[in-house]
């Protein structure tokens, strides 16, 4: 569910499937009816399984101090689709959106939700042609619909289990969805990664002759987000920037757009004690303790939970009750998400409950910290300004 996709199909009279169809088929066919704007533009590509979002907002924040437009497609949306598709770190404008639907209601390819968003960011970023446009990938990477671009620069930042019924159930049938945004020729910097994914990425780099950059030393700039797995999702943008600019990078400037970023839902404070952060898979959920564990050495911690019910909840669950006993449930509208009543069910804490999402209120114990975590859609749902949620904090 693309939130806010759906008044611009209706207005436009667009009609498409909201299923998950892997391949590039459609989306090509798509492009070469709308003059494949995919063609033109400095494109670097992000898959893998978490820091995507951070590793580009960190690389946007870089390319920027140094003078540079950037155009940033992301996936998934944070508040509604205009934030997947941003120039210069601004969300796109209606008004825009409009004129770039308009075109798109003229092809005649079918497509998803997700190749059609995908289309409208490659004609925004041809019409406001950026110095250089940063493409995450939905799922996967090898079939997903942004993996039509020819990038000058790659970057898998993690790989672990996820998307099983449509990448594989294994880290090696996984990463071989995700080293293919690997280019000919072209490099690709790459995270910390299993060893069954080292492998199949070094074979990939070889026969496609591409060099592969790991980042090396600390940053050594304050942070805004939060948390280790941050620093070494900054190391990777800044090496990827080292790649990009050549003998036009600078240190300084770089320091300052790394110490600029900021990106909603990694453990940000949205009022005091109150945190939200987008764990959802094992390895975010892992970022997250280490990140709890850093900043609240000594607090009690009270989960707020909601998540898809594709997830692997269970694992998240287990290893946020390494760190706290108090958990509260909520339901929320999507047809994804899982019953709060079974996450209660699954759940082993001492002190749970479950509650709708407009009835989460202030910990009475000021030194307990509100975590609320799970799907990103929950957190949107949750800051969305007109939601009693908020109403209730203020």
């Amino acid at each position: 569910m693309i939130i806010g996709l759906e008044q611009y199909k209706d207005k436009w009279n667009i009609h498409t499937d909201a299923s998950i169809q892997p391949g590039l088929e459609a989306i090509t066919g798509a492009l070469d009816e709308l003059g494949n704007p995919h063609k033109n533009g400095r494109f670097i590509h992000l898959a893998g399984t978490n820091g995507k979002g951070s590793t580009a907002t960190f690389l946007s924040a870089i390319l920027q101090a140094h003078g540079y437009s950037v155009g940033n497609f992301f996936s998934p949306c944070l508040e509604d689709l205009h934030d997947q598709i941003q120039m210069n770190g601004e969300p796109i404008d209606p008004v825009e959106l409009e004129q770039v639907m308009e075109r798109l209601s003229k092809i005649k390819t079918p497509l998803t939700d997700f190749e059609l968003l995908t289309a409208a960011a490659f004609i925004a970023f041809q019409q406001q042609a950026p110095d250089f446009s940063i493409i995450e990938a939905g799922m996967g990477g090898a079939l997903d619909s942004t993996n039509v671009i020819n990038p000058e620069l790659s970057i898998i930042p993690s790989i672990s289990i996820e998307h099983t019924n449509f990448l594989g159930e294994t880290i090696e049938e996984i990463t071989r969805h995700k080293a293919g945004i690997i280019k000919k020729w072209k490099p690709v910097v790459i995270g910390e990664l299993p060893l069954e994914s080292l492998e199949i990425i070094q074979e990939t780099a070889d026969r496609l002759h591409a060099e592969i950059i790991r980042p090396a030393g600390q940053i050594d700039v304050p942070l805004k987000l939060k948390g280790p797995h941050q620093q070494k999702n900054a190391q990777l943008a800044l090496e990827a920037a080292k790649e990009l600019l050549g003998l036009n990078f600078s240190e300084e400037k770089a320091g300052l757009g790394l110490s600029s970023a900021t990106l909603p839902y990694r453990f940000e404070e949205v009022f005091p004690d109150v945190i939200f952060d987008g764990a959802h898979n094992q390895a975010s959920a892992e970022a997250l303790i280490a990140t709890i564990r850093d900043t609240f050495p000594d607090d009690p911690i009270h989960i707020v939970m909601g998540i898809f019910k594709d997830k692997d909840y269970r694992s998240v669950l287990r290893h946020l009750e390494t760190i706290s006993d108090h958990f509260t449930f909520v339901d929320f509208d999507n047809e994804r998400a899982l019953p709060a009543a079974e996450l209660f069910k699954e759940s082993c804490s001492k002190r749970k409950t479950i509650t709708n999402i407009c009835d989460i209120l202030p910990v009475s114990n000021n030194k307990e910290k509100t975590i609320v975590t799970g799907s990103l859609h929950l957190l949107t749902l949750l800051r969305n300004s007109a939601n009693v949620f908020f109403k209730n904090y203020q």
